[in-house]
């Protein structure tokens, strides 16, 4: 247990090194090929702050933040690289999105920029991993450790690319980089490389996968719903059904994927599929000459746009929107109303509703089944639901990771934010807890249920 620790802190401090020196890589190639190389000292300064914050957290028994804020952080910072991306290969497209005046381009602008956006980068990751080795070190019950193991991949890693560039002198990669493919380089090492769950997940696709899935959801949802088509009573059965399809995890995925890939592939076909501008030469040879520059350095700067396209198709098939559809769906336990409330036991000989999972209960109202989920959330509270939201057929929920997944259209809800209303939410409940019990008044539950089924 205790060398297993150990090793995990090496790899996250392996990773991170491995990212760190990758990014320095290709921006200080980038920079070689700008003659920009007094811009260095702005990223120094950015990834060096970023790591003394980051380290900090470790001086923090109990962090001041938690994994999942940091990991919302990370995700948010992936987000703005990818949007930032985009944008500037659509600008690169032909069209003139940045409108700069000439006090945007002073030396002092940026090197605020290149700091600015080296903290952006590193410092979510940093601290994440910094939260992580906490968690470590309270299971090993020594901090000291498990930082010195992560100070120890760090270092390995550094040793493998300060060797690698020493003896292949690879700064000829500035040549495939401009400043879009340069932002769209860090947002796939962003991608790639900023799971914090240690070597459990060390990827952002599953959690940036499952919130693509369901923003389209909710889109389709509250499209229908806007457009009331489920409510014409000649409609509801055959609109479900047809509203089905848009839920599979085939649809998600292609629709996710064309909001990765659009502005890229716009870049690519502008690339190399547009004509060259007649360059100003004087002869026909020096004409050839600079357009067969022009088109060289053009193939050059689509390489990487290309290389992103392929491995985000790859790699978003190979986790797949049918892992979000395997969730655990526990069988529904019996319980009867006393006195007008259904009362729960937090813990019994079989259940014990604070170990995380999903626990479902059910009782019998008219002839038909009605169902309660209850869930322990992060903050040790619970949150109790109907097993049904207000929107889909009453199909209910699974469990998958720390989401929740809707068995009718798949849509992820992170477990955190159970409780709120609207949408394709779990309906919620008003639950009394105490004294070893979760008490719920029958009307409220029969009530809600009524209105959840209400047109169905």
């Amino acid at each position: 247990m205790i060398n297993s620790i150990i090793y995990e802190a090496q790899l996250i401090g392996f990773k991170e090194g491995i990212k760190a020196g990758l990014v320095w890589l290709v921006f200080y190639s980038y920079l070689l090929s700008n003659d920009r190389k007094s811009l260095a000292k702005s990223f120094y300064t950015g990834i060096s702050l970023s790591l003394l914050l980051g380290l900090s957290f470790l001086l923090f028994p109990e962090s001041p933040v938690s994994g999942d804020f940091i990991g919302n952080i990370i995700s948010m910072s992936f987000a703005l690289f990818l949007i930032f991306s985009g944008a500037a290969l659509y600008h690169a497209s032909g069209v003139d999105l940045f409108v700069f005046r000439d006090g945007m381009r002073s030396e002092f602008v940026i090197r605020t920029l290149v700091f600015s956006l080296t903290v952006i980068f590193f410092l979510p990751d940093f601290t994440g991993s910094a939260v992580y080795l906490n968690e470590l070190a309270e299971l090993k019950e020594n901090t000291f450790m498990t930082a010195v193991s992560a100070a120890a991949g760090i270092m390995i890693a550094a040793v493998i690319i300060f060797s690698f560039v020493r003896l292949y002198k690879p700064f000829w990669l500035g040549s495939f980089f401009a400043f879009p493919q340069l932002l769209l380089f860090l947002a796939m090492v962003k991608l790639f490389g900023s799971g914090i769950k240690g070597i459990s997940e060390l990827s952002l696709i599953p959690s940036v996968q499952r919130g693509f899935i369901k923003f389209i959801h909710d889109l389709v949802h509250q499209t229908f719903v806007m457009l009331m088509v489920p409510d014409h009573p000649l409609l509801k059965k055959t609109t479900w059904d047809f509203i089905g399809t848009f839920f599979g995890p085939g649809f998600a995925s292609i629709a996710s994927l064309f909001i990765l890939l659009a502005l890229p592939a716009l870049f690519i076909n502008h690339t190399l599929f547009r004509p060259l501008p007649e360059p100003p030469a004087r002869t026909n040879i020096a004409r050839r000459k600079t357009r067969a520059l022009m088109l060289s350095d053009r193939r050059k700067k689509a390489v990487p746009v290309i290389f992103f396209m392929v491995f985000i198709i790859s790699a978003w098939f190979s986790y797949g929107g049918e892992k979000v559809l395997q969730v655990y769906d526990p069988e529904p336990r019996p319980v009867v109303a006393d006195n007008g409330v259904i009362v729960i036991p937090l813990k019994d000989p079989v259940t014990d509703v604070m170990d995380g999972r999903l626990h479902k209960f059910s009782f019998v109202h008219e002839g038909e089944e009605v169902r309660v989920m209850v869930i322990k959330k992060a903050d040790n509270s619970l949150s109790v639901c109907l097993d049904a939201c207000e929107i889909c057929p009453p199909s209910g929920y699974g469990q998958r990771d720390d989401h929740v997944v809707c068995l009718y259209c798949s849509t992820p809800i992170p477990v955190n934010t159970l409780g709120r209303a609207g949408g394709c939410n779990p309906v919620p409940l008003a639950a009394d807890i105490g004294d070893g019990f979760i008490r719920i008044e029958l009307k409220e539950i029969i009530k809600k249920w009524g209105f959840v089924n209400s047109g169905r």
